[in-house]
């Protein structure tokens, strides 16, 4: 062989090796723009997780993923309420410690590459003692540490410090981003749906909510019961204790029905000193069950005072049940008029009646309504 046709296959050779390593990079970057793309298209907080948490591991077919959330506040814990992570090979963490992040990365935050010590491999994979090699990518907003983000593998030559960091940089930035812009939107929506004082739905969730159930009610064919529980006597514990003991009852009420109730359930603050509950699935003896088990609880719960004195808090609670049915449109927004209006009627039959006690009113009990009733106070001497 001649030294031309030598040099022909070596060039042969090094433009298949070119060939190959360009197809690769093609390849990684395109599924990185995918991942980009649907990190991105996350509309809750929840969502991300699970595409941080499953969806990750699986494109970079990883042997573990952990997630470290700096959240000192439990803002972010909060917002994901019953969100479970999955189990196995992914975590999900909080801190509230911010030296635990610096521990990791000293100096300027940056991505780091190799294998893990035993006390790093500990924080940034517990449980998983066989992460040989890993990538640890802080996850930094406004200059300030958020999170970090853990990848590992069991092969240890997998992540090392020869490994170009450029696109993990940039999944860095990118997780960064979507978690600040997710927990900002998750927040400004329970702003808006959330009793800030009770810390339980507010008016207009529950009116969203009514309609959706309802029909929901009439598509499973399961009964839809709504429950309008007010508190005895409030004002009176406002004028004779104050109006922070009032809200500090208000608030302990709301929780404490919220207990009483089902995942499925669903409270809210309808105006003042009145809750609204729906219960679906709930027909009218199983309602009055529910009804009067939240009321002997508030009755034998004790309630003081900033300076100790005991008060005595009772509840009047009115309820009504709708029957599965379908419905369009008018008579959907029909439903949900007459359904509250029962409920409202309820309560106030209950305190003319004297108080603490459950009354039933079923939809023919009063004559549908242009607009729901409002929140009202009752005058003492009911």
């Amino acid at each position: 062989m001649n030294p031309l046709e030598k040099e022909n296959r070596s060039l042969k050779r090094t433009l298949h090796v070119l060939i190959s390593k360009a197809e690769r990079n093609r390849d990684v970057l395109h599924t990185f723009q995918e991942i980009e793309l649907r990190l991105l298209s996350c509309g809750n907080l929840a969502d991300l997780l699970d595409m941080i948490l499953i969806s990750l591991r699986e494109y970079f077919q990883l042997d573990a993923v952990n997630l470290v959330l700096f959240d000192p506040e439990h803002a972010a814990r909060d917002l994901i309420g019953e969100y479970k992570p999955p189990s196995g090979a992914a975590s999900l963490e909080f801190t509230e410690t911010y030296a635990h992040l610096r521990q990791l990365y000293p100096g300027k935050p940056r991505t780091h590459l190799g294998i893990p010590s035993h006390d790093t491999r500990a924080f940034a994979f517990p449980g998983k003692p066989r992460i040989m090699s890993c990538a640890l990518l802080p996850l930094v907003r406004q200059n300030v540490i958020i999170g970090s983000l853990h990848l590992g593998s069991n092969d240890a030559s997998r992540y090392n410090k020869h490994v170009a960091t450029d696109y993990i940089n940039h999944l860095s930035s990118i997780v960064s981003v979507c978690i600040e812009n997710c927990i900002n939107q998750e927040t400004l929506r329970r702003l808006s749906i959330v009793d800030m004082l009770t810390k339980v739905n507010n008016r207009r969730a529950f009116d969203q909510e009514l309609v959706r159930e309802i029909s929901r009610s009439g598509r499973n064919n399961q009964p839809l019961s709504c429950l309008f529980v007010d508190l005895d006597h409030f004002k009176q514990i406002n004028d004779s204790h104050g109006h922070q003991t009032g809200d500090r009852v208000l608030s302990r009420v709301a929780q404490s029905i919220k207990q009483k109730l089902r995942q499925t359930d669903f409270i809210a603050r309808y105006g003042g000193e009145e809750f609204a509950v729906l219960l679906p699935g709930c027909d009218h003896d199983r309602a009055l069950a529910v009804a009067e088990s939240i009321r002997q609880h508030i009755c034998g719960t004790s309630f003081f005072s900033e300076d100790g004195v005991a008060i005595p808090v009772t509840l009047s609670i009115g309820i009504s049940t709708c029957p599965p049915q379908s419905h369009d449109n008018a008579s959907l927004e029909r439903c949900a008029r007459r359904i509250v209006a029962c409920a409202d009627k309820g309560v106030y039959m209950a305190k003319e009646s004297g108080r603490d006690q459950v009354i039933f009113v079923p939809l023919s009990g009063v004559e549908a309504s242009p607009e729901a009733p409002e929140p009202r106070s009752f005058p003492l001497s009911l």
